[in-house]
């Protein structure tokens, strides 16, 4: 089966996309798969090449063409486009899925509505808090284009793009002043026009937990991650993507299997409910007991020591059996 890896893109998560691909190239089994690579670059030109061997991305001002050229001219004859490796805005939002699906490649992940959905932070908490079984922060969504209102809002609160990953531009803010400093600092750097108000809880306990679903629609529930920080208050970039950046639990220690069980469980049907498919990894917050859901990440790091291979490596998952599952379940007919 022909398999091409797409990575790179435009986003914020140029490198992070750079480093998943190659691991995934690492894992995947070369004797079921013959793999390409299509490297998007920030500007949306795009080159192609065999990955016969080793991991590399093309150079050469002459192998790039426009993406949409790119596409067209080089996915025909592939099997499928395997996304687990690209990240970010441009992704996460559907953008380059309504690309492939527009020219009728195939591939694996959340097709490009669900995507677009569970990028918009905000819609997606909107529809989640209509399951009525999980909790969601008290949220306000702002125009960074429009003069806000600073009368009655309570601090602390984070403040954060409404449709950026990896905790880009997540701020927390004690006061008015830092408030407006972050507002300001955001609108400087142009990369989105909404951002998010929302309630911080304090002294909560963090958890991410994906989800598997087959192509016939079953679900393999896997054990949430308990994130314990340690270079910041909260699960941010650095904490990510830093070595020692943070714990990563699974199973988690600190609450009830009872509890645990029903995060695997809701995962699965805020993935449902949200329209994606294959997989994908929603975030918690729990405090003295109540559970709050914070957002789903349709395309989640995609590295051997990324969360969700964790959360598969605890039920006894390989990587490799993971990347396997990712292209055979994406489709009925591959």
């Amino acid at each position: 089966m022909n398999v091409t890896l797409i990575c790179g893109g435009p986003s914020s998560e140029h490198e992070v996309s750079i480093n998943s691909s190659r691991s995934i190239f690492e894992a995947i089994d070369k004797t079921k798969y013959t793999v390409s690579l299509l490297y998007i670059d920030r500007e949306l030109n795009a080159a192609f090449t065999l990955l016969p061997d080793t991991f590399s991305i093309p150079e050469g001002q002459d192998l790039f063409k426009p993406l949409h050229i790119a596409i067209e001219t080089h996915l025909k004859e592939t099997d499928i486009c395997l996304l687990a490796g690209i990240h970010g805005e441009f992704v996460e939002d559907g953008r380059l899925q309504n690309m492939l699906e527009y020219y009728g490649i195939k591939y694996t992940g959340s097709e490009s509505a669900a995507s677009s959905l569970a990028m918009d932070k905000y819609r997606t908490s909107l529809v989640v808090q209509s399951l009525g079984i999980v909790e969601i922060p008290n949220t306000i969504l702002i125009d960074l284009e429009k003069e806000l209102s600073y009368e009655g809002l309570e601090y602390p609160l984070i403040y954060k793009p409404n449709t950026l990953g990896s905790t880009v531009g997540v701020h927390i803010v004690m006061s008015e002043t830092e408030l407006k400093k972050a507002i300001l600092t955001e609108k400087k750097s142009g990369k989105y026009r909404f951002g998010l108000l929302q309630e911080y809880i304090q002294d909560a306990l963090e958890l991410t937990c994906g989800c598997l679903q087959s192509k016939d629609g079953t679900f393999t529930t896997l054990p949430p991650v308990e994130i314990i920080p340690q270079k910041s208050t909260f699960f941010d970039y650095a904490s990510k993507y830093e070595e020692g950046g943070a714990l990563e639990i699974t199973p988690p220690d600190h609450i009830p299997q009872e509890d645990s069980d029903n995060i695997s469980q809701l995962a699965c049907d805020i993935h449902e409910l949200l329209g994606c498919k294959t997989y994908s990894r929603s975030d918690f917050l729990l405090k003295d007991g109540t559970l709050y859901f914070m957002e789903t990440n349709t395309l989640p790091g995609m590295t051997k020591t990324s969360l969700i291979p964790k959360e598969a490596a605890a039920i006894g998952m390989t990587f490799a059996e993971l990347i396997n599952f990712v292209i055979k379940e994406a489709y009925t007919d591959v």
